[in-house]
């Protein structure tokens, strides 16, 4: 049986306060899943020619695919300690690509996420919570 955390809830002046950290954090991870990418993909192709050489009877024993599939998981289990981290700060990772993070915060005296993307200066759109609408609305001009 797994224990829930319980989440924070943040005010929107403790949510903004995060975004620099937060913004430093989610480039260096797009970073590394983008060179993750590149490695699985580069790792898939070659385990084609392998398999494609082992039924040509062109196999040869020490061609590096182990060690590059050892890489791999090393990688990804990395990758899931840095997406761990971001959590840890308390908010939600809803697209590493796109940079979009939510904050579970109170405004105006209701329960709302607090939405943020990578590159905004600060925080502008909330949703509220447990809504099965997921329409943004703006906390102020931009």
């Amino acid at each position: 049986m797994t224990q829930s955390k319980k989440k924070r809830v943040f005010t929107l002046e403790e949510a903004e306060a995060l975004l620099p950290s937060l913004e430093k954090r989610l480039k260096l991870l797009q970073n590394k899943k983008e060179a993750y990418s590149r490695a699985h993909d580069g790792l898939f192709v070659h385990e084609l020619v392998c398999t494609a050489e082992q039924s040509n009877g062109l196999w040869e024993e020490n061609d590096g695919l182990e060690a590059g599939i050892h890489a791999l998981e090393e990688a990804i289990e990395e990758l899931a300690q840095d997406v761990e981290a971001v959590f840890s700060m308390g908010c939600i990772l809803r697209n590493i690509e796109k940079g979009q993070v939510e904050f579970l915060g109170l405004h105006e005296g209701k329960r709302v996420y607090f939405s943020w993307q990578a590159g905004e200066s600060h925080i502008k759109h909330y949703r509220l919570w447990q809504s099965r609408d997921k329409q943004l609305v703006a906390i102020r001009p931009s």
